[in-house]
């Protein structure tokens, strides 16, 4: 199964003007929340342990200001992903450091999908956020549609 970003993105686990984050900490929570609210995980908590176990194998901490924090988890109903945007951007630390993040992808993958799947999907997001078309996209979004279209003409791009 080739799962697309396009699929697993929903207006209400978007956020284009994140108010009161500060850091690694706070981004996290407030993006499970979204994916909470939006019905796509059993035990934010679980999940949320889950995203903290993975950030101990290495860091989700890319370069042009962006981190993909993930986790895998029984926690996690249906596959989602929050997506967050910091204008002026915070620290976002990790083992090696870190460095500001201004796009945010916090991905939930349940427990039955395939290592194949889950990696897929990180691949896929890695590969259009290289692009300067598409992060400069994200970054001049005004809200979902411009961000959900961003997206899929990032992944038709992929496919060609």
């Amino acid at each position: 199964m080739d799962l697309k970003i396009s699929q697993v993105i929903q207006p209400k686990t978007v956020d284009l003007y994140l108010q009161n984050v500060h850091n690694k900490d706070e981004v996290i929570h407030y993006l499970a929340d979204l994916l909470n609210e939006a019905g796509l995980l059993v035990s934010k908590d679980e999940y949320i342990q889950s995203v903290y176990e993975r950030e101990q194998l290495g860091p989700t901490f890319m370069e042009h200001f962006i981190a993909i924090p993930h986790g895998k988890s029984d926690a996690v109903k249906e596959a989602g992903i929050a997506f967050g945007r910091s204008s002026e951007g915070f620290h976002y630390e990790t083992a090696l450091g870190g460095g500001t993040a201004k796009l945010i992808f916090l991905l939930a993958i349940p427990n039955r999908m395939s290592a194949d799947a889950y990696i897929g999907v990180l691949a896929r997001l890695a590969r259009l956020l290289v692009h300067d078309e598409f992060r400069t996209a994200l970054m001049n979004a005004t809200n979902y549609k411009d961000v959900i279209t961003a997206i899929v003409n990032g992944e038709n791009l992929l496919e060609k």
